[in-house]
């Protein structure tokens, strides 16, 4: 399994929590060409290569709107946002195996306040990250599974059916949202795009840089915008005891 499809399964597990199908197809969808299958395949890299992109996005869990923000650290594959809703705001920390809340307040930009807090501290609630299990488990996994050590095979995205989808705009910069595989097993239907299989759409620039997703969750589709600005290295702070 590709790095890409990877993504795309973690993405499927959203769709399971969903319960339901895709929206309607955007229009005019088709297989991407093999410039677009260059674009897409360095995106993730980029992310990599960037270290740490900021990230926000607000959902929607059991009727409650949810704000998060905060970053990921690419390299160090770590995460760490504020979360907030009725429930009040903590702070969230991830890791590709596990996940963390603590209750703190964000910082005045709405991204959590550092430096993280140590792990023994007593008001940390930390368990397995189980992407299958929660919207928000499977989400933070989806964020951080989008950087890659290298960049992606274009011809295998090509084959396995990745799929230009339009083109938009996010602020004064143009993109092109692209809809990632559902796996890496080749396309055999020589029939129109197969649009609702999608799970993970990207919105990426001329270079292949990503500036939002899209994951399909609790019944439509959560928007994570990436915003092209620095973002601090991440470390799990050392415990005190």
């Amino acid at each position: 399994m590709t790095r890409l499809a990877r993504v795309v399964a973690v993405s499927l597990t959203l769709v399971a929590l969903a319960g339901c199908g895709a929206e309607p197809a955007e229009p005019s969808p088709r297989a991407v060409t093999s410039a677009e299958a260059q674009v897409l395949a360095v995106s993730r890299f980029l992310n990599f290569d960037a270290r740490t992109r900021p990230f926000e996005t607000t959902y929607t869990l059991s009727g409650v709107d949810v704000t998060m923000r905060g970053w990921v650290d690419y390299v160090a594959e770590l995460g760490y946002a504020s979360v907030s809703g009725e429930f009040g705001t903590e702070a969230v920390l991830w890791t590709d195996s596990s996940i963390g809340a603590i209750p703190r307040d964000a910082g005045a930009d709405g991204y959590p306040v550092l430096p993280i807090p140590t792990l023994d501290d007593p008001e940390w609630q930390i368990e397995a990250l189980d992407a299958g299990s929660s919207a928000l488990g499977a989400l933070v996994a989806t964020i951080s599974a989008l950087g890659s050590d290298r960049p992606d095979n274009p011809l295998l995205l090509q084959q396995s059916g990745a799929l230009w989808l339009r083109t938009d705009v996010i602020g004064d910069t143009a993109v092109t949202v692209f809809g990632a595989p559902p796996s890496d097993a080749p396309v055999t239907d020589s029939g129109p795009p197969d649009v609702e299989a999608v799970t993970l759409r990207l919105w990426l620039d001329a270079d292949g840089l990503l500036r939002r997703a899209e994951v399909f969750v609790n019944d439509g589709w959560t928007s994570v915008d990436f915003p092209d600005i620095p973002g601090p290295e991440l470390s799990i702070p050392e415990r005190t005891g």
